[in-house]
């Protein structure tokens, strides 16, 4: 019969075997040249009219978050969101850069995607959301809900 210790190494050895079960590296960077610098980046992505967000700490955002050094902003963008959310995307053009130097992209999903939270230590829930749903939701940044909203309704609208 198998025991779990909860202390000592074998605590250690089932969390850091948990942690690297379903291991995989991101999708290569669809972005081949250039790109822009920035320390954050993150993802818009739109797929049947309904945006892709991460929950953490009980807020809802984007998924994004640092981008390594030598990466591009774009790359670190698609990195973080499927590290984050299981979603394989393509960067495209900047949606928006925020004052503390969030560089937020439209991204694209990479075939069909089924969110799933990847990375339980920073996001604990992933969903796609219409914008009429936004102003249900508590967000990391509050104002953020308006102006999602007023983005991606400019978007769907071209």
């Amino acid at each position: 019969m198998w025991k779990l210790s909860t202390s000592g190494k074998g605590f250690l050895v089932a969390v850091v075997s948990a942690l690297l079960v379903g291991c995989e590296f991101a999708p290569d960077c669809t972005v081949k040249e250039g790109g822009d610098e920035a320390f954050t980046a993150g993802c818009l992505v739109i797929h049947n009219k309904k945006v892709l967000l991460v929950e953490a700490l009980g807020k809802w955002g984007p998924p994004g978050g640092t981008v390594r050094s030598g990466e591009s902003a774009q790359c670190g963008a698609e990195r973080e969101t499927w590290e984050e959310t299981n979603v394989a995307v393509s960067a495209q053009d900047t949606a928006a850069v925020f004052q503390n130097g969030f560089h937020l992209y439209w991204c694209s999903p990479v075939g069909e995607p089924t969110p799933e939270v990847r990375a339980p230590l920073e996001v604990s829930n992933v969903d796609f959301f219409s914008t009429e749903e936004f102003a249900n939701l508590k967000w990391r940044y509050p104002e953020q809900a308006k102006d999602f909203s007023r983005m991606v309704n400019k978007r769907l609208r071209r």
